[in-house]
């Protein structure tokens, strides 16, 4: 019958006894096929996300083995499912305590992946396990805590196949895509298709069990097939996609990501005041002040400092980011042992005055205040030469499980908009004498010589990072500025004749203007100005530097900060605030001093006379043509105007991922709401059609409708619906009203098989009994049911 095709809000599977056994055993093995592929979609998903060293084939046949084991102990204690369970429980727990030492090594092994595989997002000295087992153990015991993990999760497995919860399916499939959109956790594209197919199917299959009253549940032979055909085309298909049309390198998600943290951000960060770009140059413009209030500095000794905030390592052909995490991550054992002896990247300068000039050592250091009143909150704009913290609220921020040590990034939820730190006067043009104190070892004193080991750790860890560079710029460079030849034993150029020669060429082939005769949309904004426009601010002229120090072989990194220059130094008050607008916006060039670590260097031409500096060179064109310091600082602030892509950095900020969640969360909540109306929809149109053809002409089909609006009412009430005989429910009718109802539904039950399965013609005392045992079990239930299943028959299921 056509009605008996149709889907009802209930499950209802009745199961024809002639064909019980054969049906019995095909249903088993379709069971064990889709927990299987259950299994094998979690297991493709944890070997490729966290890379672990192991055969996925023979994991595959693995989790074929614990499936097999935990149907056939499934079919043996069915009867008595808590037992089936604690059993299971007690060996779980056996065989970790037996084999506890491979049990561990195996667990450890897979703790240390994936906190190897989170750490190459978020550069953080994470914890890492120790695996006491040895190196010929270490794959069994891989295997074995493999093993042990499905074990531990088939009967999870059993229950979403044999009960068909497609909705905790589809939350366990949105929860791995969310992980992996955050965290950037997951397998590559091969296997999370691969996985994702393998929970399609299952989730498919729970579909497919929501049959109603008078079909069989999906048990056939020709099924197992069906499945194994489409499950091999998908995952073909899938494949070829993977491998001839999508990226490879995960960018669909990460684009995606990107692109939401960095609206969060914006809307955490970004003050008034946009005129720094944050390292991303797409749709750059005139760089256009408006003299507007941005920071407020205090000191207790007015000094010139260069105010460091967005610092760039990577080139991206359209700007600046942070440091590639992965790498960061290979270098956390030398930053784990810098931090323990209390030395940072951000502060080496400080660091070598105070171990290499008593004077500077005793001297009294400058307390500073920002107040960020309209800048990126998300950066604390400090000096070169940052104090070692006492106790102020830049302390916090030097986290010592960070790697990396690139600028000072707030982690509060808005960002910090006031902090205070403490800082030694002046010293970038002192770096001369400290490197001088640095080559007399015979005079070196204990501190000089623990900073100088210090240093030269961090020193190898700049030269491994800072000096990448495409193809491209590396010809680029060696146009513009020709050969050069490294003295023995050197690895880079003389600083001397690199910074002349940088000058040299910018201040001679370039101009120094803070209008643009265009907003930048290019491919490669280094190159473009180099050799295309040869016009730009500060952004342009610090971009190109760093390569060209790259070039020579000496660690840069592009900066975008702030200046407090000698003039404003003059104007301030000790204790007072000193008002920088965004006029004193500027971005420069950032280069590796053996021995005393970062140093500002200037390339811009308007700028060359307004900072102090410790080194003069001749013959340098430009030096007084170029602009005003305020065209100068003009150049500087353009960039942000057409920014507002901050850069995404690398720290683990849990109120940001919190944010994300939430964000996620919403959206998620109002289409499950609704999904959930449309699903209420949909069933209060079934209930009509159903209660409609109650009063059929066709009295097969008026009995078959109001059997199904009857067992729909009962699996409401709490009837437990089974791959079984529709008979057998008599007994569980019985025990949930009385001897004489069970009988009475034996009787009905008798009237449905009629109607379905005979062609005598039903009479309407038939008709009328169907609709009196019908009105009987609402009346029961509605009457003695609680407020809140008296709702869901009235108001869910509209029964």
């Amino acid at each position: 019958m056509k009605n008996n095709e149709k889907t009802q809000a209930f499950v209802l599977q009745p199961y024809p006894a002639a064909q019980g056994k054969k049906n019995q055993v095909t249903a088993f093995v379709v069971d064990l096929c889709f927990i299987w592929m259950y299994l094998a979609g979690l297991t493709i998903w944890l070997v490729s996300a966290l890379n672990l060293s192991v055969n996925t084939g023979i994991v595959l046949l693995l989790a074929a083995g614990i499936t097999v084991l935990w149907k056939l102990a499934a079919e043996v204690g069915k009867s008595k499912k808590w037992i089936l369970f604690l059993v299971w429980g007690v060996l779980l727990v056996l065989t970790a305590a037996i084999g506890q030492k491979l049990w561990l090594g195996g667990m450890h092994q897979i703790c240390n992946s994936a906190i190897d595989a989170l750490g190459r997002r978020f550069p953080y000295l994470l914890p890492s396990y120790g695996v006491a087992v040895t190196d010929s153990m270490k794959v069994p015991a891989l295997y074995g805590a493999i093993g042990w993990f499905l074990f531990l999760v088939v009967p999870g497995a059993g229950y979403l196949v044999e009960k068909g919860n497609r909705m905790f399916l589809g939350i366990q499939m949105a929860g791995l895509v969310l992980l992996q959109m955050i965290t950037g956790v997951g397998p590559g594209l091969t296997g999370f298709l691969c996985s994702f197919f393998c929970f399609l199917a299952v989730w498919i299959r729970g579909h497919a069990e929501r049959v109603t009253a008078g079909t069989q549940r999906l048990a056939a032979v020709e099924m197992i097939v069906g499945v194994a055909v489409l499950g091999g085309i998908l995952l073909t298909g899938g494949y070829v996609l993977a491998e001839n049309v999508l990226p490879q390198d995960g960018t669909v998600l990460s684009q995606w990501k990107e692109a939401l943290v960095q609206k969060v951000e914006d809307y955490r960060y970004k003050g008034s005041s946009k005129i720094l770009p944050d390292g991303q140059f797409q749709n750059l413009s005139s760089f256009e002040p408006e003299k507007k209030e941005v920071l407020k500095i205090t000191m207790s000794q007015p000094q010139s400092y260069y105010l460091r905030g967005f610092t760039g390592s990577v080139y991206t052909d359209d700007g600046w980011k942070g440091e590639d995490s992965a790498k960061l991550w290979e270098n956390r054992d030398l930053f784990y042992w810098l931090h323990q002896d209390d030395f940072y990247g951000q502060e080496i300068l400080g660091k070598a005055a105070t171990a290499l000039d008593a004077e500077v050592a005793a001297a009294d250091k400058n307390t500073i205040t920002v107040e960020n009143v309209a800048g990126n909150s998300h950066y604390c704009y400090t000096p070169y030469e940052l104090a070692d913290p006492t106790g102020d609220a830049v302390q916090n921020l030097l986290d010592a499980q960070k790697i990396g040590d690139c600028g000072i990034l707030n982690g509060e939820i808005r960002g910090e908009r006031t902090y205070t730190y403490q800082a030694y006067p002046a010293l970038i043009t002192k770096y001369p004498s400290y490197t001088a104190a640095l080559l007399d070892t015979e005079h070196l004193g204990a501190a000089g010589k623990d900073y100088q080991k210090l240093e030269e750790y961090y020193n190898a860890f700049a030269y491994d990072n800072y000096l990448d560079m495409p193809d491209q710029m590396q010809r680029e460079c060696a146009s513009l500025l020709g050969s050069y030849e490294r003295k023995d034993g050197e690895k880079h150029a003389d600083y001397a004749e690199a910074k002349q020669n940088i000058l040299y060429l910018l201040t001679t082939e370039y101009t120094d203007s803070d209008k643009l005769d265009e907003t930048w949309n290019g491919a490669d904004f280094i190159y473009e100005f180099l050799e295309i426009s040869k016009k730009g601010y500060s952004v342009h002229f610090a971009s190109a530097a760093t390569m060209m120090f790259r070039y020579y072989g000496i660690p840069a990194r592009y900066v975008e900060g702030y200046l407090v220059t000698p003039q404003d130094a003059e104007a301030m008050t000790a204790g007072e605030p000193y008002t920088l607008d965004d006029t004193h916006a500027h971005a420069w060039v950032e280069y590796y001093q053996d021995g005393v670590g970062w140093l500002p260097f200037e390339t811009t031409p308007s700028y060359l006379d307004i900072m102090n500096r410790a080194d003069e060179y001749q013959d340098i064109s430009g030096l007084s043509g170029g602009g005003s310091q305020n065209q100068n600082q003009q150049d500087e602030e353009q960039e942000q105007e057409e920014e507002q892509d901050e850069e995404p950095d690398h720290m683990i900020d849990w109120i940001q991922v919190l944010i994300v969640l939430l964000i996620i969360g919403i959206v998620l909540l109002l289409l499950t709401m609704l999904v959930f109306l449309i699903w209420i929809l949909v069933q209060r149109r079934k209930s009509r059609q159903l209660k409609k053809r109650f009063t059929s002409e066709d009295p097969r089909e008026a009995i078959c409708s109001m059997y199904e609006y009857t067992m729909n009412i009962l699996s409401a009430a709490g009837l437990k619906i089974r791959n079984t005989s529709l008979y057998r429910y008599e007994k569980q009718i019985t025990k949930m009203f009385d001897e004489e109802t069970g009988k009475e539904y034996h009787r009905i039950v008798d009237i449905r098989q009629e109607a379905v399965y005979s062609r005598n013609s039903l009479t309407e005392e038939q008709k009328q009994e169907m609709m009196e045992f019908k009105e009987k079990i609402w009346k029961r239930i509605y009457a003695n049911g609680t407020w809140i299943q008296k709702m869901q028959l009235k108001y869910i299921y509209f029964l």
